[in-house]
């Protein structure tokens, strides 16, 4: 042999051995931690072995002492690599202790090749030292590039769940609007009906009783049109919303709104003007919406004016279109809170003088009505006070509505 190292040769034909092994005892029911804990320990003392029949600290093996609980480490775990990181640097302490005592160990190669035995040892320390390295920095970029991924996945799942709860709420919000719709726009047809019972109750003329029957009629059927609209509604978007657009005399329908709100309106003692200064008054829409929207701008005109005041209802033709004005001498709109008045639960400083509640839904569905029969309503402020709401709606040729 070169070295004439006999130890050497078998530790090292030991070494390849164990290892030549280690794919096949893999397959058994050994643990994992317990074969490299083995290796280890087979590398380990073949390296201390070595080491002490070559000079001790002055081999050319004893920096491979490093190597162990480096490898340790990666191979098998951090406690492993604590426990044989301690059993080495031990052993290092002992071969330090034996050279400063002036001890010799044996040296059982050649000394005239130390030279070739050192160039030929450390390289091959180096080399597994840069494998190691290797090793690690390949394991921490697969676990950085496997955090990334799943640092995005859950982005991506933080968004979805994101986008599901927006739709979530929106989903309530609109089923708690339409439940909102239906307390407030039935509140006016109940209320009526109420009323007329009432009146019933004290009248005996049969004419009357009869008037009394017919709006109570008008009042039931109103609600019972306004259940099936929102529930409609509920199961559709407003895209593609089923209306029941006809041709309807806008001032026909104004009047039947104030005859409708006479009751309210004279228990605060309020004079309702009603008047036409248009020859045409036919538009095109659905009647359950623009009878509501007309109810909707009267009932707020009569709650929010002091009782002995008046209220104007009037038509009027602006070219193309028709115009409904309804005027109170209330205490009209702040300015600072214009911007806000057709928003949904909007609460404005103006209180309704008789102490009538307020949802703060009406002029939100209005407008949504409105929109929805192709029209638009706005808010004109006078300097005299009050509070003027316009509904203008496209009206429909004479010729054609014949």
């Amino acid at each position: 042999m070169v070295f004439s190292y006999d130890k050497g040769i078998y530790l090292m034909i030991f070494n390849v051995i164990a290892f030549l092994l280690l794919p096949f005892l893999a397959k058994t029911r050994i643990p994992i931690a317990w074969l490299g804990n083995v290796f280890i320990f087979v590398g380990a003392f073949a390296i201390i072995v070595l080491t002490y029949y070559s000079g001790g600290v002055w081999s050319a093996v004893y920096p491979w002492i490093i190597s162990i609980p480096v490898l340790a480490l990666l191979v098998v775990n951090r406690l492993s690599g604590s426990i044989w990181g301690g059993i080495s640097f031990l052993f290092m302490l002992w071969f330090a202790f034996i050279a400063y005592q002036g001890k010799e160990l044996p040296v059982e190669y050649n000394p005239e090749l130390r030279t070739l035995w050192y160039i030929s040892v450390l390289p091959g320390l180096l080399l597994i030292i840069l494998f190691i390295a290797f090793v690690f920095e390949s394991i921490q970029t697969k676990a950085l590039t496997d955090l990334e991924d799943k640092n995005e996945l859950l982005e991506t799942q933080k968004e979805m769940i994101a986008a599901q709860s927006t739709e979530l709420k929106k989903h309530i919000e609109e089923k708690d609007y339409i439940i909102r719709i239906l307390a407030h726009d039935l509140r006016s047809p109940l209320k009526n009906i109420n009323s007329l019972v009432r009146l019933m109750e004290f009248e005996n003329d049969p004419v009357r009783h009869k008037d009394y029957i017919s709006m109570i009629t008008q009042s039931s059927s109103n609600a019972q049109h306004l259940v099936n609209r929102v529930l409609e509604m509920d199961a559709s978007s407003q895209e593609d919303f089923d209306l029941k657009m006809e041709r309807i005399d806008l001032y026909l329908l104004l009047t039947e709104v104030v005859d409708n709100m006479a009751k309210p309106a004279n228990e605060k003692r309020i004079q309702i003007r009603l008047s036409n200064q248009s020859s045409n008054c036919t538009v095109l829409a659905d009647k359950t919406y623009l009878y509501l929207i007309l109810e909707n701008l009267m009932s707020n005109a009569i709650k929010f004016s002091e009782n002995g005041k008046e209220v104007q209802a009037s038509v009027f033709e602006n070219g193309s279109s028709v115009q409904v004005k309804i005027m109170d001498e209330g205490p009209g709109i702040n300015p600072e809170e214009e911007s806000r008045l057709f928003k949904k639960f909007s609460k404005l400083s103006a209180r309704p003088t008789g102490g009538e509640s307020s949802t703060g839904l009406g002029l939100s569905l209005v407008k949504r009505y409105v929109e929805l029969i192709s029209g638009q309503v706005y808010y004109e402020a006078a300097e005299s006070g009050g509070a003027t709401f316009v509904v203008e709606l496209p009206l429909i040729d004479q010729a054609a509505a014949s």
